[in-house]
């Protein structure tokens, strides 16, 4: 296949998802139909075959096609057939339960304030929550899965917005209205490590101002590297007289 057919095919494959399915990649474009470049990259690359498209690819479209069928602005990109985009709208009864992802370091953070929009200006639910760990893997590679419950959702009067197929879209979620699993726990053994206090420390503070303590610490004896003593009396006459003579060298 030749460099131009390629092209045309991505082009095909372009105007598929940003013209007419971005719903079915969990995909949201803005009101004018614009996306990321860096979001739509991720999605292509996500299909066999596509997995080496780059950015580059994108501007050899727009050069090497006569007509081609995308608008870039920017860092965003949207095809100009972007008049069939499904459009927003409220949704009064939702499936029971969606599904949505968020980074693993947000997570605490998120059990204590609720979900917040992250890399986009709305929170994308899902009804399949296989999606929403696609979408969430984008962000980040072990994303956390919290399940909604809608009906809390509405009972707190928020609003939520059909999306396409499968889809929803929340501006923020409370913490009551979801659950997800439980934060890790620290191992035991860290945590022994962490409470055990320092011998050192506890010497230190057991030795009281105008005090002396003595040390218990083993001292370390070193080998004697000498000639071993003999224990024979002559040797040991002969050494003491030397002593002597070294001490009193004048007599």
């Amino acid at each position: 296949m030749n460099r131009k057919k390629h092209i045309e095919q991505l082009a095909k494959l372009t105007d598929y998802i940003l013209g007419h399915h971005p719903d079915e990649f969990g995909l949201v474009p803005d009101d004018s139909g614009f996306i990321k470049i860096k979001e739509f990259l991720q999605v292509v690359t996500e299909i066999n075959g596509w997995r080496h498209v780059r950015k580059n690819f994108i501007t050899e479209m727009l050069l090497v096609l006569e007509n081609p069928p995308i608008e870039v602005e920017d860092t965003r990109i949207r095809s100009k057939n972007h008049a069939t985009l499904p459009k927003y709208v409220a949704c009064a009864e939702p499936p029971k339960l969606l599904y949505t992802c968020v980074k693993q370091k947000s997570y605490p953070a998120v059990l204590e304030n609720g979900i917040h929009p992250a890399s986009h200006t709305i929170v994308i639910c899902c009804q399949d929550p296989e999606m929403a760990i696609r979408i969430g893997k984008r962000r980040s590679p072990h994303p956390v899965l919290l399940t909604i419950h809608t009906k809390n959702l509405l009972e707190k009067e928020m609003v939520l917005r059909h999306a396409g197929n499968g889809l929803y879209l929340a501006d923020f979620v409370p913490t009551e209205c979801f659950t997800g699993p439980a934060l890790p726990r620290e191992e035991q053994s860290t945590k022994k490590s962490m409470n055990t206090p320092d011998p050192i420390d506890v010497y230190k503070q057991k030795t009281q101002a105008g005090t002396f303590t003595l040390s218990i610490l083993p001292v370390e004896e070193k080998p004697f590297k000498g000639k071993k003593k003999d224990a024979s009396w002559k040797n040991n006459k002969k050494r003491l007289r030397k002593e002597k003579k070294n001490f009193w060298p004048d007599q």
